[in-house]
């Protein structure tokens, strides 16, 4: 936990001399002087965020309990209002323990109701709720229990307006006259550093953080304030294990084998809750999913894994080193647009490979811009500037890249012939996600594969290639039929799209072709592509593929995709608690087919 601290001055004019200081601000006569922050962190007491007594949340803080999807949609808490009930002030999670908690309730006597006996309640105070007194964090924006900070209070205590946040409920029985006190737990210091890691110690409870500005001159304590989180999670479960199918048709021997992966993993700039509300905000933030991520790629144990929608930040900061940790090198390829106002906030392709099973030989990436800036000069002669040159480039240009990697074995065979084959070539992508231009798709995957012939041919026939990634493509697509069939039947409609206004990008249908043998690794092992790779509400299909050249690479296994009542099991859809990207990771375990001849 990171906070970010600052302070700043404004000039007032006269017209708001007489007005009211926002909240946290106070008048000086000087601009804010030289200052530093401090910081320290408390950690609260317990916490029981629900009255009913066989609510799960009472034990459980697993992220998977607490999403909206486990609390019936909602993030907000209940509290019972009727002061004739037994449940009067008891906080719920949700209405459906409400509701549980309701056929248990029971009306109390009239003694206790007219306040001849009287429960003792803590004080709820005479002030004002500032922002500083409300929870932020994960669920619900004032927190579960109604917990608010006592202004008055010199050691930073807590207090509750519902009830002790021990005694989920208050017992009244046979009429006696005691009273019950509240056990008021106070917030304990943890830490005085910037950034806070919560550990085990912290889950069930909430944390506080008090950040004061003071003069560097003079000491003086210019600006004081007070946050508290929601309640802390534990962390997630490990991911479910993706066990995988063996092919009916393996069986010969042949070279080396290795495991590939691919998987886009959703950027943060689109993990946004406007695309995804179906997603609590916190499990769509790049903290909490990154670790989901990075165990899911940890547990598949892949030995190469082709990524997509990599922000750069991302990979700079987090994803390269973590990688590194886990015993992979790589290498990473940004989108060719600019970034979203902010520096590295842009996705991209990355690539890695494990370090003890190959060494990189060669390493290349491809920009489609730059490719349709060249067909546009060299290959059809058109001048940029031209009407139809504009209309040409303006289509074609989505600031898309592919990456392309020459791997060798990091250890040879004892025994090695001269037909032996230890390098593979290993391409990644994502291509243009709109469905309303099949046709940009398809000249990206043509223009992609001219260029890995080019590529290929020109390093012997025998260099096995892969490619793999997200071309936003189904099976039913002109892209899917070109990497399958190596042609495009010129009646497809999505080389015939009829629309005057949309300029023709593609040549003639049977200039649409390519020399690879190509399969699909989940098509050939399981005999159909899977049902979907992405997952959200409003498409569920397949997007995603892992291609390989038939010629000297054969699929040994592959993972196939949980089935819809796992992907909803935490969710209405991805992502979720539990699956931390839109998207599903292909695994495939595969082998290199040695001793082949060329035709």
């Amino acid at each position: 936990m990171r906070p970010h601290a600052y302070m700043y001055g404004k000039k007032l004019d006269d017209r708001d001399t007489d007005k009211p200081l926002p909240q946290h601000s106070k008048k000086c006569r000087e601009p804010p002087p030289e200052h530093e922050f401090s910081y320290r962190w408390f950690r609260g007491p317990p916490v029981e965020p629900c009255a009913f007594e066989e609510c799960p949340r009472r034990t459980s803080f697993s992220p998977h309990d607490w999403s909206m999807h486990a609390l019936g949609g909602s993030g907000c808490s209940l509290q019972c209002v009727s002061s004739q009930s037994s449940l009067y002030k008891c906080t719920f999670c949700n209405s459906t323990c409400f509701v549980h908690a309701w056929k248990t309730q029971y009306t109390l006597p009239d003694g206790i109701r007219n306040g001849s006996v009287t429960p003792v309640h803590p004080r709820t105070g005479s002030f004002e709720v500032t922002d500083d007194e409300r929870s932020v964090g994960s669920v619900g924006s004032y927190g579960m229990n109604g917990t608010r900070r006592n202004p008055y209070s010199d050691d930073g205590s807590a207090y509750t307006a519902n009830s002790n946040p021990g005694t989920p409920r208050m017992y009244y029985g046979g009429g006696t006259h005691s009273e019950y006190e509240v056990d008021q737990e106070e917030w304990v210091e943890i830490s005085r550093d910037q950034i806070y890691i919560p550990n085990n110690e912290d889950v069930g409870r909430k944390l506080k953080l008090e950040a004061a500005a003071y003069s560097i001159e003079t000491g003086e304590l210019l600006m004081l304030r007070v946050v508290k989180t929601d309640i802390v999670l534990a962390r997630a479960p490990d991911p479910a294990k993706r066990n995988l199918v063996t092919s009916k048709t393996g069986g010969a021997s042949g070279g080396a084998r290795f495991r590939i992966a691919t998987y886009n993993v959703l950027a943060e700039i689109y993990a946004t809750q406007q695309q995804y509300p179906y997603c609590d905000f916190w499990a769509l933030s790049w903290d909490y999913r990154f670790q989901n991520i990075m165990r899911e790629i940890v547990d598949a144990s892949p030995d190469v894994i082709c990524l997509q929608e990599v922000q750069a930040d991302h990979y700079e900061n987090h994803l390269y080193a973590a990688m590194s940790d886990s015993g992979y090198e790589g290498v990473f390829k940004q989108k060719t647009r600019q970034s979203m106002g902010l520096a590295g906030k842009v996705d991209g392709c990355a690539l890695f490979w494990r370090r003890t099973k190959f060494v990189l030989i060669e390493s290349y990436s491809i920009e489609f811009n730059e490719l349709a800036q060249r067909q546009a000069t060299q290959v059809l002669g058109l001048n940029p500037r031209s009407d139809e040159g504009v209309a040409f480039l303006n289509r074609l240009s989505r600031d898309n890249v592919a990456q392309l990697v020459v791997l060798e074995l990091a250890q040879q065979p004892m025994r090695s012939s001269r037909d032996q084959i230890n390098q593979v070539c290993i391409a990644n992508t994502h291509l243009y996600s709109n469905k309303d231009f099949p046709d940009v798709k398809l000249w990206q995957t043509w223009q992609l594969l001219q260029e890995l012939e080019t590529f290929v041919l020109s390093r012997g026939t025998q260099l096995p290639l892969m490619i793999c990634g997200d071309f936003n493509s189904t099976p039913d697509t002109a892209v899917y039929d070109l990497l399958s069939r190596q042609t495009v039947h010129p009646g497809h409609p999505d080389i015939n799209m009829n629309d005057d206004s949309v300029p023709n990008v593609l040549p003639d249908a049977m200039g649409i072709t390519h020399s690879f043998q190509l399969g699909s690794a989940y098509q050939t092992v399981i005999g159909e592509e899977p049902k979907n790779t992405n997952f959200t509400i409003n498409f569920k299909g397949v997007l995603d593929y892992i291609w390989y050249s038939a010629q000297n690479l054969r699929p040994l296994s592959a993972a196939p995709i949980p089935d819809d009542s796992l992907l909803t099991k935490h969710g209405e859809a991805l992502p979720s608690t539990e699956y931390s990207s839109d998207h599903i990771m292909l695994i495939s375990d595969m082998q290199i087919m040695n001793n082949v001849r060329p035709p």
